[in-house]
């Protein structure tokens, strides 16, 4: 709306502070009606957490799940009836799915009205794009993936962009090596094939893949405090700062059609790169600069791809050529930047990318002392990380069947030696005052089912028993 304050007011939290300054200019908020209109739709915990981030833009967002425990921990963000608790018939009380991405996929399958409904939403509907997020090495999110996206992408395909491209994308994260067992890489193996099938057949548009493993090797030895807008600072976790990250990137880009400049990069354009089938990724960078004209010294082919090969926190690809791609620049309105370097970073983008790039430039009024470079790839192959998911598996599942056949074969009788009678019959015993011990009462040592008969003698506890009948 032309008199919206913009993300001015908005329940940021933290995102605050990565969001970058020109996010707070005049001009985004006198053009707000026009920032893409999406809806969010989470699965499982993890995806439940990158959704939550997303939401605090305005999105509308719907978490599903099948523990409670998990969703509640939004509720200051999401409301109740699009908290929605996805319960199992067959397994009565169950709440999670302990990593069993199977099981998720039985229980998304016995609620799948559940999410045909969300599918079908006014929210979901008149969206422009339609985000889905969900943790691949999970079982309860991972499970409904591929449910959710049968319905979401039939439902986006009334919304299709020119040249038939559905704007529904996926926000998805691989297990670290932290994260042990066979169990995680067979999800997030199972989780990509699903979204690639998607990919092929052209059901959907980009899915951006965050990489765990990734992330905990950058963060190692890095201080993940953020400098809070009020100047203080606050620790947060690794994985917290990811969600922030991606989350912030994605608005930042967003706003890109409603910026002034001298090349605009317009909501079509934008939504098109989005909607691209393919895997993909978002990213910003900030370079410091000094002087009233932005400098020529500055190694902008190694800013340029730091920025679209060096992300901390997504995936990497090997890919020599893009689908589709952009970059923007956006720079201090009281500097220059000369046309030549503008268009030097254009030329690296496209030798880099390989494909058509869009290209944006603009200005901010409260940007100071910094070039910012925002950047969109998407490719035609999955992320690196798959091939080494694959090599982690077949380690996992060596340890494993090597450790259940040392269960079955250890012998532990010897430490218990001495004691494998203590539970049987003996002879009667009697204390010294001539009471009668609990052993000396009938059948008490080895009672049988045979022995249960209580229609032929009430005296007797029960009947003989089939186990076949319960």
């Amino acid at each position: 709306m032309s008199n919206s304050n913009g993300f001015q007011g908005m329940k940021l939290g933290h995102l605050s502070s990565l969001l970058s300054d020109y996010m707070y200019d005049k001009v985004i908020a006198e053009e707000f009606d026009r920032y893409p209109k999406q809806a969010i739709v989470s699965l499982g915990q993890g995806g439940g957490r990158i959704g939550a981030e997303l939401s605090r833009f305005g999105h509308p967002t719907f978490l599903f799940n099948s523990s409670v425990s998990d969703m509640n921990e939004h509720k200051a963000l999401i409301p109740d009836e699009r908290r929605i608790v996805t319960k199992s018939s067959t397994y009565i009380g169950l709440e999670g799915t302990d990593k069993d991405a199977r099981l998720g996929f039985e229980i998304a399958n016995e609620n799948k009205d559940l999410y045909k409904d969300v599918a079908l939403s006014k929210e979901v509907r008149e969206a422009e794009f339609v985000w889905v997020t969900v943790s691949l090495g999970g079982g309860t999110g991972n499970g409904a993936l591929k449910v959710v996206l049968n319905y979401l992408s039939q439902v986006r395909a009334h919304n299709a962009l020119p040249g038939g491209k559905i704007p529904l994308g996926v926000i998805c994260s691989l297990p670290s090596t932290s994260e042990k067992g066979s169990a995680f890489r067979k999800n997030a193996i199972a989780g990509l094939a699903v979204i690639q099938e998607f990919i092929d057949q052209n059901k959907m548009g980009i899915a951006i893949v965050i990489d765990n493993e990734k992330m905990a090797n950058y963060y190692t030895n890095t201080d993940l405090s953020i400098k809070l807008r009020k100047g203080k600072e606050q620790e947060v976790d690794a994985r917290s700062f990811t969600n922030l990250t991606i989350a912030s990137t994605l608005a930042e880009i967003g706003v890109l059609p409603l910026l002034n400049g001298r090349s605009v990069y317009d909501k079509t354009e934008l939504l098109a790169t989005w909607s691209t089938p393919g895997w993909g990724t978002v990213s910003k960078r900030n370079i410091q600069i000094s002087g009233e004209n932005i400098s020529d010294t500055i190694d902008y082919e190694s800013e340029v791809k730091a920025l679209f090969k060096e992300n901390e926190v997504l995936a990497e690809y090997q890919f020599e050529r893009a689908i589709s791609g952009a970059i923007a620049i956006i720079y201090p309105s009281n500097k220059r930047l000369s046309p030549r370097i503008a268009d030097q970073i254009f030329d690296i983008t496209s030798d880099i990318l390989d494909t058509k790039v869009n290209l944006s430039i603009s200005t901010s009024d409260n940007v100071r002392d910094q070039l910012l470079l925002l950047g969109i790839a998407v490719v035609d192959s999955p992320p690196t990380r798959v091939g080494t998911l694959r090599e982690e598996l077949v380690k996992w599942d060596k340890i494993e069947k090597e450790a259940e056949e040392s269960r079955k074969s250890k012998n532990n009788n010897d430490l218990f030696d001495g004691f494998d009678d203590f539970f049987t019959a003996e002879a009667p015993k009697r204390k010294n005052n001539g009471d009668l011990l609990l052993s000396d009462l009938p059948g008490a040592n080895n009672i049988e089912l045979k022995d249960i008969d209580e229609d032929e003698n009430k005296n007797k506890v029960a009947k003989s028993l089939d186990l076949t009948d319960l």
